[in-house]
């Protein structure tokens, strides 16, 4: 009983630990939701309208990477961003629409945003990241777009009955709000997602699984210097644009040239990965956000938003691109390459062998395929174990490829079989290699995963150039493999 006692009393302050670290986090994520509600009041374009609303970043952010555990913080910021801007907006004689309205809008940012995380935690948890990304990003750019609408439908509903707004009102802000949602959800989410998981992580609080981590992503290798280079263009040309449509007012088109910095963006992406990418993003947003309201710009101000989501979209699928590259590289290598050995497999041999048959006929260049049977692996598997039976494989695999030259290749074409394709050589040097391949199995060197002497049977075939069917020098091959087979055995009685 006393052990048990101690037990509790060690475990009580631990657990005090771990909710007063949760406190701190769910007190930063509501300064962090406040400072983003004002940034986004700041730079409204016009009445409940702003380019951007980065409060939703911080939302989906704290419910990813807490669950329900984020529901405090977010709970507490909608009632407090109610308060602000009912204060702000309409006085305080509306006490009973004030209330009703934080009712609504904690229930739609926990409800709408709390969804759009919890799909998102689901689509990152299946498989590594070069395959659950893509999925992620399709989740969070379309689930994004949903969950954008249903919020301003929700909102501007609220307003509605609280009396804050009439019906022509609601309808006229409806698309604003959604479109402002989405900017602000793409242009700060990931980054956003990123910053709460580097807190927790930070005060030791556990987050919720399936969360993505930048460590597990595909991250180029681009210097530093070179990013700030690269996001000097970005933001240099973002704002000669936004000056030059302030100065001609008259040529709304002008705003459309800030597509173009799409392709410095991309250039980033595929240069310098995930965290400078998302930093990027949020550079570009801030400076439009920032520069339409002081340049005049609200007139402007849906192409500004669509600017941003594009470039926002853009880079999240182009970040999944480096990962689908390695997952491709993945899947072709194991389908090429043994997996015990490393050398070809039998698909990935026979292949590569045909297709320099195909290019080698016109040129009537010489080559020689050797089959070469190992001996004694069932011995070595049922006296040693198949752990020793795979060693030996790789050794042979090791020691034959002492003996290659450049171009020459070596494939397991099933147990303990091999092949060997020799281009550009005659018969007689291919001879003289199985006799240097039958030294080097039988000569460990230091450092060698196996110890001992290993030896095979082999069998040679010219490739004629009148005779370049892959099948039939098998064959051939494989019927000098056993002659020798037979002959080896009648010489040393014995032998396997």
């Amino acid at each position: 009983m006393g052990r048990d006692a101690g037990g509790m009393g060690d475990a009580r302050p631990a657990k005090r630990g771990g909710m007063l670290a949760l406190a701190g986090l769910s007190a930063a994520l509501v300064a962090a939701w406040m400072t983003a509600f004002e940034l986004a009041r700041v730079l409204e374009y016009q009445p409940h309208a702003s380019l951007w609303f980065p409060p939703v970043a911080v939302t989906v952010a704290a419910l990813m990477v807490l669950g329900w555990r984020g529901v405090p913080a977010i709970a507490i910021s909608s009632v407090l961003a109610t308060l602000v801007g009912f204060e702000r907006g309409v006085g305080t004689a509306l006490d009973a629409a004030v209330a009703q309205y934080a009712v609504i809008f904690a229930v739609q940012q926990l409800g709408v945003w709390g969804g759009l995380a919890w799909v998102l935690r689901r689509a990152s948890r299946h498989g590594p990241p070069a395959t659950s990304l893509p999925r992620a990003v399709t989740f969070f750019i379309l689930g994004g777009a949903f969950a954008s609408l249903l919020s301003a439908c929700i909102g501007s509903a609220g307003l509605l009955a609280t009396g804050a707004i009439d019906v022509p009102t609601m309808i006229e802000q409806a698309i604003p709000w959604a479109i402002g949602d989405y900017a602000g959800l793409l242009a700060l989410g990931p980054l956003a997602i990123a910053g709460v998981l580097r807190l927790a992580d930070w005060l030791r609080v556990a987050p919720e699984p399936g969360v993505p981590r930048m460590s597990e992503m595909i991250a180029p290798a681009g210097s530093a210097s070179a990013y700030a280079a690269k996001l000097s263009l970005l933001l240099g040309f973002t704002l000669a644009v936004m000056l030059a449509a302030a100065a001609l007012p008259q040529q709304p088109a002008v705003v459309f040239a800030l597509f173009v910095v799409v392709v410095v963006q991309l250039w980033i992406v595929h240069t310098h990965g995930t965290l400078h990418t998302l930093a990027a993003i949020a550079a570009f947003s801030l400076v439009i956000a920032i520069a339409t309201p002081l340049l005049g710009l609200g007139s402007q101000a849906l192409a500004l938003q669509f600017a941003m989501i594009s470039l926002a979209a853009n880079s999240y699928f182009g970040l999944a691109v480096p990962g689908l590259y390695a997952d491709n590289t993945r899947l072709r290598r194991a389908l090429v390459r043994d997996p015990v050995t490393g050398a070809l497999s039998r698909a990935g041999f026979l292949e590569q062998v045909r297709n320099d048959l195909r290019l080698a006929a016109p040129r009537n260049h010489a080559a020689a395929l050797i089959i070469a049977d190992m001996d004694n692996l069932k011995a070595i598997n049922d006296e040693l174990g198949h752990a020793a039976g795979d060693a030996a494989l790789r050794a042979f695999v090791g020691r034959c490829r002492r003996c290659l030259q450049p171009g020459q290749l070596i494939g397991r074409l099933g147990g303990d079989e091999f092949a060997l394709y020799l281009p550009h050589t005659t018969s007689k040097t291919a001879q003289a290699l199985v006799e240097k391949l039958r030294q080097a199995l039988a000569h460990p060197r230091e450092g060698d995963e196996l110890p001992f002497p290993l030896s095979a049977s082999f069998g040679i075939a010219d490739c004629a150039p009148d005779d370049l069917d892959l099948d039939r020098l098998l064959e051939r091959a494989d019927a000098e493999m056993y002659a020798d087979k037979r002959q080896r055995r009648a010489s040393t009685p014995g032998r396997a």
